[in-house]
């Protein structure tokens, strides 16, 4: 649906599930510059699709590396940092980004009580938490270090066997 922005998007869906058809194509019309054919065939897909809807809590926009970023956000309680990253992606006003950005973190408080304590252990740190890395790196640079001495002893040890 290229020119439609979320909000617009939403708004159609909005006067589809209220069966207001003419005026969704009215508005996708309005929003697109398209032709009463396209903006129809464009309205009754959406309609079609309406019956397949995902729940109200899943999230207005496609984009899953930013859905992450956001549910991260909010796993970390910077819920107004979410709301922000949300208008500055989509150009949406403030209360249709806080409302998206609200219906995640309801998701996602959803989500988390169905979590069982077997899942735990496979759920790693968060990707996109803000880790300077400084830790894993000498961590590494120790393990690297000692496998490099380890080598060096060994080739040593060789040498010193066969009389080199």
């Amino acid at each position: 649906m290229p020119g439609l922005t979320p909000d617009k998007v939403q708004q159609i869906h909005d006067l589809i599930h209220e069966r207001r058809i003419i005026e969704a194509i009215k508005l996708y019309r309005q929003a697109t510059g398209a032709g009463l054919a396209e903006a129809k065939s464009a309205v009754e897909k959406m309609f079609q699709n309406e019956v397949a809807k995902p729940p109200s809590a899943a999230m207005d926009y496609d984009n899953p590396v930013l859905e992450g970023k956001i549910r991260s956000l909010l796993a970390q309680g910077k819920k107004i940092e979410a709301v922000q990253i949300y208008r500055d992606e989509y150009k949406v006003g403030l209360k249709a980004a806080k409302d998206a950005v609200s219906r995640a973190e309801a998701s996602l408080k959803r989500a988390k009580t169905q979590i069982s304590a077997q899942d735990e252990p496979v759920i790693s740190g968060d990707p996109f938490a803000e880790d300077d890395g400084g830790s894993r790196r000498v961590a590494f640079l120790i393990a690297a270090a000692f496998a490099v001495l380890a080598c060096a002893a060994a080739a040593f040890f060789l040498f010193v066997a066969r009389g080199f």
